[in-house]
C-alpha cells in the first residue's frame, strides 16, 4: 500500500490550534488495520513535532467511530504480519496517551474493541446517545491487548472491568457515563458542537501548561503520591519562565483576557 493510500486511511487536518484525526474506513465501519494503526502513530508523531497545534480531536467518518479489528485482514495474516502487528499496535494505541497535547476522542454509532481502547487512550471523549461499546475480545478467544485491560480498571474500578472483560458485553454510552468511562453523553446532532466547544476550551489557556498538567496527571497512576507530588512540583516549576506564565500575569494586572503564544 502506497503512502498516499495511508494517508486516505487517517484523515489529518488542522484548524489554527486544534488538530482533528479522522478514521477513513466508512464502508469498514473504521476497523482498525496494520496501515491504520502505522498511519496513527505518523500523525500523532506529527502532532507532537508541531508547536502550533495544542488540541486534538479524534473521530471516525460514517456509522460508526471504530468497530475494532479488521477481521478481513486477520484472516489473511502469516504469523509474520502478526508479530509486525504486535510491535506496531501498541505503540499506535499509546500514541494518543503518548501526545504532548490533550486528545478528545469523538465518539458515536460503535466504539468496539479496539475501537473503544483507541478512545480509552484519549485524555476526554464525548459520545453521542446510545452508542455501542464494548471491549469484545474474549468473545474472539482474545483479550484486550491496545491498553484496555489497563485503562479501563482506572476509570470504572476493578469489579467493574472485569465483568466488562470477562462477558465481552456490550454497552451503551449512557452506561458509560454513569460508570465513569466518558465525560458527556449528548445527543448526535449536538456532537460536532459539543466537542468544538470543548476543544475551544482547552486552547484558551496556556498550551505549556498543558503539556506539563497532562504528564503530571500521567504519572499519577503509576506513582505513589509522595513521588507524585515530587513530579508535580517539577513540571510547575518548568511553567514559572515561560511568555505564557509573564503574559497571565500581566492580564491579570490589567484586567483582561490573556493572549497565549505557546512559549
Amino acid at each position: 500500500m502506497s503512502s498516499s493510500d495511508n494517508e486516505d486511511l487517517v484523515l489529518f487536518s488542522v484548524d489554527g490550534p486544534v488538530a482533528t484525526v479522522t478514521l477513513n474506513r466508512p464502508d469498514m465501519l473504521n476497523a482498525v488495520s496494520t496501515p491504520v494503526l502505522r498511519r496513527l502513530f505518523d500523525v500523532f508523531d506529527q502532532v507532537n513535532d508541531s508547536e502550533g497545534i495544542w488540541c486534538v480531536i479524534l473521530k471516525g467518518n460514517g456509522r460508526a467511530f471504530c468497530t475494532g479489528a479488521d477481521q478481513k485482514e486477520r484472516a489473511t495474516m502469516t504469523e509474520d504480519d502478526i508479530r509486525y502487528r504486535r510491535r506496531v499496535g501498541p505503540q499506535s494505541f499509546a500514541a494518543m496517551r503518548n501526545c504532548r497535547r490533550p486528545v478528545i476522542a469523538q465518539v458515536h454509532g460503535y466504539a468496539l474493541g479496539g475501537g473503544l481502547e483507541l478512545a480509552l487512550g484519549c485524555d476526554l471523549i464525548v459520545a453521542a446517545e446510545g452508542t455501542i461499546m464494548g471491549l469484545i475480545e474474549t468473545s474472539k478467544g482474545s483479550i484486550p491487548a491496545g491498553g484496555g485491560t489497563q485503562i479501563l480498571p482506572r476509570l470504572v474500578g476493578l469489579q467493574r472491568a472485569k465483568e466488562i472483560i470477562f462477558t465481552s458485553m456490550k454497552f451503551t454510552a449512557e452506561d458509560a457515563l454513569r460508570w465513569g468511562m466518558l465525560n458527556y453523553v449528548v445527543p448526535l446532532g449536538e456532537l460536532d458542537a459539543r466537542v468544538a466547544e470543548l476543544a475551544s476550551a482547552i486552547v484558551s489557556v496556556a498550551p505549556i501548561s498543558n503539556i506539563q498538567a497532562k504528564k503530571a496527571i500521567n504519572c499519577s497512576t503509576d506513582m505513589d503520591i509522595a513521588s507524585g507530588v515530587q513530579m508535580e512540583t517539577a513540571l510547575y516549576e518548568r511553567t514559572l519562565t515561560t511568555n505564557d506564565r509573564r503574559e497571565a500575569l500581566a492580564a491579570a494586572r490589567d484586567k483582561r483576557k490573556p493572549q497565549f503564544k505557546g512559549n
